[in-house]
């Protein structure tokens, strides 16, 4: 097998045409095999036969196109692939329970969610929505993103509203994939994306 066997190649996409992960390339070829993805082209085709996909005919490639190779022949590995399917893994997934204030800086663009006011990642806290004091607890629907100023103002005081007059805004759920600085983006990727790189 080719080296992109182990390298990260794809983005999956959730039936939602969400991002869901990332998969290797051995990976992508064998849910191409297992016929539970369909595949994007290079001119944002889906290909919903995947028997099309294998005999190259009518489908675009990038350039730079992933592959995995045999003795005899070239696989090319879709680089944006979308489960066929709600569900993906058999297995229970253990969603996140709480979130770094590195991860909320990003999702929010370090802006204090009751000031709106952007700040450098040092002048933002974790803010308690329900506060810690009444039993609040540090999950990811309780916390969001707020100034030093904000949080000091606030204190134990529930309800708050921000300087809008709205409720104050916690994480997105289920919370985004977002590519981290080891996997190499690809350009098609960005379109899926609204939150930054990690």
């Amino acid at each position: 097998m080719h080296k992109n066997a182990d390298k990260i190649t794809t983005l999956l996409l959730d039936a939602a045409f969400l991002p869901h992960c990332f998969i290797t390339g051995k990976i992508a070829f064998l849910h191409l095999l297992k016929d539970s993805v369909r595949c994007f082209d290079a001119k944002d085709n889906l290909i919903d036969n995947n028997y099309e996909w294998f005999k190259n005919e009518g489908v675009h490639f990038h350039k730079d196109q992933p592959f995995l190779r045999s003795k005899d022949r070239i696989w090319f590995i879709p680089t944006i692939a979308v489960l066929k399917k709600r569900t993906f893994f058999n297995l229970k997934i253990n969603k996140p329970r709480t979130i770094s204030l590195k991860r909320l800086s990003i999702l929010f663009n370090n802006t204090c969610q009751i000031c709106f006011e952007k700040y450098d990642r040092n002048d933002l806290t974790i803010e308690h929505i329900y506060p810690k004091s009444k039993g609040g607890i540090r999950e990811i629907d309780n916390v969001t993103l707020s100034c030093k100023y904000c949080n000091q103002k606030k204190k134990d005081i529930y309800p708050f509203l921000s300087v809008k007059n709205t409720e104050i805004k916690t994480a997105p759920l289920p919370l985004p994939v977002l590519p981290d600085k080891t996997v190499k983006i690809r350009k098609e990727w960005n379109k899926f994306f609204i939150y930054k790189r990690l």
